[in-house]
């Protein structure tokens, strides 16, 4: 690469990780929808959805104890939010007896420009 054609790149690169910053809005973020159902014995669940993109979803219930042992709680629930640096987690959980045992999505966010610009350069480079 050129020196012109490393400059445009570092720019583009610094356009497109600003693009990724956190919204302004995440501090003054509300809540779009609250769902709860909790029967205050053996079972509950709720859910929300916040303006800036989080959600969360959990369900708990009781499972009765053989013999005289107490009863666990078993709970399975999902919540999603983006970074700040631009990039959406999802994780998925169960936790029981057993323990916690979360399952975690990264789904990546790219930059459709740098990937266009980057190919281009990649192209220019190998003729």
């Amino acid at each position: 690469m050129n020196c012109n054609s490393s400059l445009i790149f570092v720019l583009l690169l610094m356009l497109c990780s600003s693009l990724a910053q956190p919204r302004p809005d995440d501090q003054q973020a509300e809540t779009l929808r609250l769902d709860v159902d909790n029967n205050g014995v053996d079972k509950y669940a709720f859910s929300y959805e916040t303006s800036n993109g989080i959600t969360r979803s959990e369900e708990g219930e009781l499972k009765p104890g053989e013999g005289d042992a107490e009863g666990v709680i078993s709970v399975h629930g999902s919540t999603s939010w983006t970074a700040p640096d631009g990039k959406k987690y999802e994780v998925s959980f169960t936790a029981d007896e057993t323990g916690y045992h979360p399952t975690v999505k990264l789904v990546p966010r790219s930059c459709p420009m740098l990937n266009k610009l980057y190919i281009g350069f990649y192209n220019k480079q190998m003729q």
